[in-house]
């Protein structure tokens, strides 16, 4: 099946975390705790709209394709748009909300249109429009203000980790302390041992608040090592947007039966 660049950069995106489920319990090991989690998310992005310009590049086992530029523009919580284009000129465009996810790509003149239970299936974890989200605009992949995580303080970074051991993936964040931003996330799911490892660019102020000027995310499933990385252009937060979407007529559907 061919692809444009872009649309795989989005299926190594959305594929990018399992959900969990952790017991809440108190101690007072856990009120310093809340404290950490407290001060982090003092420091992310509020916002109701984001819009940024990125340029995006992508390589498989090695092999790198041309580099995109994609503009996104996310209304929080209901929407995702992006749109990525070639040289200057548009190659396809997404729209995500946290039921379905939708695409076509003008090259090949073709079009998806499915839900996220079916890219669970296809990526073999669940996933969740909120990680997406998450992940786009410079956070941890998970809210780490529900369940209860570990904080061990090491050189210039906290190391985070939940508390309870997850049975299907192991989680693990590095938090830094000057600023108090996300610097590395890692998942690692059992079943297989394929592993998403997230990384972070330098830090650029966004109306008054920290956010990586790059994000580099790198999976591995065992067959297939993939590698996004997406440099953050022109972000700007809390203006009316559009999400324009219409699949053109004569597209043809883009079938999945199986992981490539």
């Amino acid at each position: 099946m061919k692809q444009l660049t872009y649309i795989s950069v989005l299926m190594v995106l959305i594929s990018c975390g399992a959900k969990k489920t952790i017991t809440n319990t108190t101690s007072a090991e856990d009120i310093s705790a809340t404290k950490l989690v407290d001060e982090y998310y003092a420091g992310t992005l509020e916002y109701t709209t984001f819009e940024a310009r990125t340029k995006a590049r992508y390589s498989s086992n090695g092999k790198a394709k041309p580099g995109v530029t994609v503009q996104i523009r996310i209304e929080k919580d209901k929407t995702i748009w992006l749109d990525a284009s070639l040289i200057g000129f548009s190659g396809g465009r997404a729209l995500i909300t946290p039921a379905k996810i939708k695409f076509y790509d003008k090259i090949n003149r073709q079009y998806f249109d499915n839900d996220f239970s079916f890219l669970s299936e296809y990526a073999g974890i669940d996933l969740d429009f909120d990680q997406l989200q998450r992940l786009l605009t410079g956070q941890t992949i998970y809210d780490l203000r529900e369940g209860k995580y570990n904080f061990v303080q090491e050189q210039g970074h906290f190391t985070v980790s939940p508390k309870k051991a997850n049975p299907l993936f192991d989680l693990l964040f590095e938090i830094g302390t000057q600023p108090f931003v996300v610097q590395k996330q890692e998942v690692v799911v059992k079943e297989d041992n394929s592993t998403m490892y997230i990384s972070y660019g330098a830090y650029a102020e966004v109306e008054g608040k920290p956010f990586p000027t790059q994000l580099n995310v790198e999976a591995n499933d065992g067959k297939r090592l993939t590698e996004v990385q997406i440099e953050y252009r022109n972000v700007s937060l809390n203006n009316e947007l559009r999400f324009p979407f219409k699949i053109p007529s004569g597209y043809k559907e883009i079938v999945i039966d199986e992981k490539n």
